[in-house]
């Protein structure tokens, strides 16, 4: 399956959920990973992370229907 990717939503910049996870420090209201928010590494613009219900629902339809992702 292949690394699904972003796009910041103020500079357009596509980005994995890991490099804008890794591109947030400590947060100090919430702590390391507290937030659940993406931080675009190019411009630093936050984001909400991106659900995982709707990817675990198209994996399982994959899989149910005998298709790779």
């Amino acid at each position: 399956m292949a690394t699904p990717t972003l796009t910041c939503d103020l500079c357009g910049h596509r980005f994995t959920a890991e490099e804008g996870a890794t591109s947030c420090g400590n947060c100090a209201l919430f702590g390391t990973g507290g937030c659940r928010k993406v931080r675009c590494p190019r411009c630093g613009y936050e984001m909400p992370a991106p659900a995982r219900l709707p990817g675990a629902i198209a994996d399982l339809v994959a899989k149910l229907t005998g298709k790779s992702s």
